[in-house]
C-alpha cells in the first residue's frame, strides 16, 4: 500500500457498499442511540445510495436489512467497513475485513493511543498496512462526503437532515468539537462538501486528506482544525498542492499554550510541535491562520463566496451611514494591517454630488442617515468607491436597518457585489429581527456578511493576505 497514493482513498470517499460492524438497535443509558445504531441510522436516513449491510451476530435484521454474523457472510463485495466495537476487538474485525477484500475502514472505537495503548494502535495499523486497507481513525466521529450522499458518522450533528451543501471541506482532529462546529456553521448558512474527523490517524493523516480533497471539484476551500502534524514533509507537500490549485486552506491550530499542547496529546495522541515553527509554515505555504476558532468558517466561507475576487492590495474603501462605525472600522483595519487611502479630489467631488452636503467623503465615507431620502445616492456612492484605482476592496457597514430599508440594503448590496470585480464584504451590526427580509438576501446572493465589524475586517484581511501570497508565488488571483 502506498500511503502517498490518494487514489487508495476512493473506497473511503466513494464506496458502493458499506458494512456496519457492530450495528445495533436501541439507546444507551442516557437515552441517546447506541453508537452502532447511530452509525447505521445516519447512513440510511441521509440516503446513502449503495448497499448497507449491518453486521452483528445478535441480530437477524436491523433497519429493515438482513444482519449478518460476520463481514465474511455478506454476499457480494464490500468497499468500506464501519467498525463500532470495543478497542480490543477491532484488530480481529480488521482481519475479517482483509479476508473479505474490504479496502477501507472507519474505526470509531476509542481506547488506543489517546488512552495510552500505543501498542494496540500500532497493531491495528500493521494489519491495515499488510492488507492494503486504508483506515480513518481510530477514535473518530466519522466521515461525510455529500457528493456521494454518505454520512458515516456517530455524531449527533447528523440529526440535521439534510446537510447544507457547499464548497467548504472541513477536516478536523477533534470529532466532538468538529461536529458542534459543523452544526453551527450550517445554521449560519455555510455549506459543506466534506467533513472528516481524522481521529488518531493511525493510517491516514491530515496531509493525505488535504491531498485528496484538493483534487475534488466541489471543494473550493479547506477549513482545518489542527492539533498537531505527524508527517511534516507530507503536510508541506499537500499545502503546496492546495496553493498551486488556488484552493485556500484556513486553519485554526491549538497547542499555543503548554496546557493546550498537553490536551492535544491526551486527546488524539498528537504532538503539537512548536507554534513558532507552525506560524512560519503558514506564511511559507500560504495557509490562512486564524486565532479565533469562530473565525475558521467565517473566513473559509468568505473565500468560497468571493469566488476568486481577491483584493489586488490592502487598500480599503469604507462606506456607511454612521460616522461612529466608520471609526470602529478604521481601528479594526489598522489592527489587521489594512490601509484606508484618502480618495482623490475628483472622486470626492463625484460623491459630494450624490450625498447630503454634510456627509464625509474622504474615506471612510459617511453618507449619513439622510441618504435614505435619495433613491440612488447610496449605491452611486459605493459604485464610485469601487471604481477608484486606489481602492482594492470595499467594506460596507450597515447599522440599524428595519424593513423596508433592510430589503433595500439586501437587494442593492447584492447587486453591487455581483457587478463589481473587486471584493465587497458587509458588516451588518443592527438587530436582525427587524431585517427578516433584507439580511437573508446577502446570504442568498453569496455576499460575505458578518454581524460585527471585527469579523468583516478579519475576513477581508485574510483575503488580502492570501492574494499577496499568490502574487509572490506567481499564482495571481485564482
Amino acid at each position: 500500500m502506498d500511503a502517498g497514493d490518494v487514489t487508495t482513498l476512493e473506497p473511503l470517499f466513494h464506496p458502493k457498499s458499506i458494512a456496519v460492524i457492530g450495528a445495533s438497535a436501541g439507546v444507551s443509558a442516557t437515552g441517546a442511540p447506541k453508537m452502532g445504531a447511530a452509525a447505521l441510522n445516519h447512513l440510511v436516513d441521509h440516503g446513502f445510495p449503495g448497499a448497507v449491510h449491518p453486521v452483528n451476530p445478535r441480530h437477524r435484521e436491523l433497519a429493515g436489512r438482513p444482519c449478518y454474523p460476520r463481514v465474511g457472510d455478506i454476499p457480494g463485495p464490500v468497499d468500506l467497513a464501519l467498525i463500532l466495537l470495543p478497542a480490543a476487538d477491532c484488530v480481529a474485525a480488521l482481519r475479517d475485513c482483509a479476508a473479505k477484500g474490504v479496502r477501507a475502514a472507519i474505526v470509531f472505537s476509542s481506547g488506543f493511543a489517546e488512552a495510552g495503548d500505543a501498542a494496540l494502535q500500532a497493531e491495528l495499523a500493521r494489519v491495515a498496512r499488510d492488507a492494503g486497507i486504508r483506515v480513518c481513525g481510530p477514535n473518530t466521529a466519522g466521515f461525510v462526503d455529500l457528493g456521494a450522499n454518505m454520512v458515516a458518522s456517530i455524531s449527533m450533528v447528523c440529526a440535521i437532515n439534510p446537510f447544507r451543501r457547499g464548497p467548504v471541506a472541513f477536516v478536523t482532529q477533534s470529532g466532538a468539537l468538529g461536529g458542534s462546529m459543523l452544526g453551527r456553521g450550517m445554521e449560519e448558512g455555510i455549506g459543506f462538501s466534506h467533513w472528516v474527523a481524522t481521529g488518531n490517524e493511525a493510517d491516514i493523516d491530515v496531509a493525505e486528506y488535504i491531498d485528496y480533497l484538493v483534487d475534488q471539484d466541489p471543494v473550493r476551500v479547506i477549513a482545518l482544525f489542527l492539533e498537531g502534524v505527524r508527517d511534516g514533509p507530507a503536510f508541506l507537500r499537500a499545502c503546496a498542492r492546495a496553493a498551486a490549485a488556488g484552493k485556500p486552506i484556513v486553519v485554526y491550530k491549538t497547542g499555543v499554550s503548554e496546557v493546550a499542547a498537553a490536551a492535544a496529546a491526551s486527546h488524539t495522541g498528537a504532538m503539537a510541535g512548536s507554534d513558532r515553527v507552525f506560524d512560519a509554515v503558514c506564511r511559507q505555504q500560504g495557509l490562512v491562520r486564524v486565532d479565533d476558532v469562530g473565525d475558521l468558517f467565517r473566513v473559509a466561507q468568505t473565500f468560497a463566496w468571493l469566488e476568486g475576487k481577491l483584493p489586488a492590495g490592502r487598500r480599503m474603501g469604507i462606506v456607511s451611514a454612521s460616522g461612529g462605525i466608520c471609526g470602529v472600522a478604521a481601528d479594526e483595519c489598522h489592527r489587521f494591517g489594512l490601509d484606508i487611502p484618502r480618495l482623490s479630489g475628483a472622486a470626492q467631488d463625484r460623491i459630494r454630488a450624490v450625498v447630503p452636503a454634510f456627509a464625509a467623503v474622504v474615506n471612510p465615507i459617511d453618507v449619513t442617515g439622510q441618504i435614505r431620502s435619495s433613491a440612488t445616492g447610496y449605491q452611486d456612492t459605493v459604485r464610485i468607491v469601487l471604481q477608484q484605482d486606489e481602492i482594492d476592496g470595499v467594506l460596507l457597514l450597515v447599522t440599524m436597518a428595519g424593513e423596508p430599508r433592510a430589503s433595500f440594503y439586501g437587494r442593492e448590496i447584492s447587486r453591487l457585489a455581483r457587478e463589481s470585480g473587486k471584493p465587497v464584504v458587509v458588516a451588518w451590526t443592527g438587530a436582525l429581527s427587524v431585517a427578516r427580509q433584507g439580511y437573508p438576501m446577502l446570504r442568498e446572493n453569496r455576499v460575505p456578511n458578518f454581524l460585527t465589524v471585527r469579523e468583516a475586517v478579519r475576513a477581508m484581511a485574510a483575503a488580502a493576505d492570501y492574494a499577496a501570497f499568490r502574487r509572490r508565488h506567481g499564482g495571481g488571483a485564482p
